[in-house]
C-alpha cells in the first residue's frame, strides 16, 4: 500500500466524476489536486460515496483500471478513506 494519504475526489464543475487516488498533501481548495494510481467509480451498487471512503468497493461495484497518475482541476470535494477501505481499493478486481 502506498505511503500517500487515500482520498476520493469528486471532479468536474459539477462533480460528478468521482476518482479514488493517493495524494502527497491534502487538497487546497483552488489549486490542481494530482492523484496517483488513479481509479474512477463507474457505478457504485449503495451506500454512495461514505461507503466507498468507509469501507472500499464490493463486487456490485464498477470501477475503472488504475492509471498511473492525473490532475484535475475542477474539484468540488474531496473525503478522506480509511486504512480498510484503502486495502479493498487495492485488492478490488484482483
Amino acid at each position: 500500500m502506498s505511503t500517500k494519504k487515500p482520498i476520493i475526489l469528486c471532479a468536474t464543475e459539477k462533480g460528478r466524476a468521482v476518482i479514488f487516488g493517493y495524494v502527497d498533501e491534502e487538497p487546497i481548495a483552488g489549486e490542481p489536486v494530482k492523484l496517483h494510481r488513479a481509479r474512477m467509480v463507474i457505478r457504485w451498487a449503495s451506500g454512495g460515496l461514505f461507503r466507498l471512503a468507509s469501507e472500499g468497493p464490493i463486487d456490485a461495484d464498477r470501477i475503472s483500471p488504475e492509471v498511473p497518475s492525473t490532475t484535475e482541476t475542477v474539484w468540488q470535494e474531496w473525503i478522506e478513506v480509511s486504512n480498510d477501505a484503502a486495502a479493498a481499493w487495492e485488492a478490488y478486481g484482483e
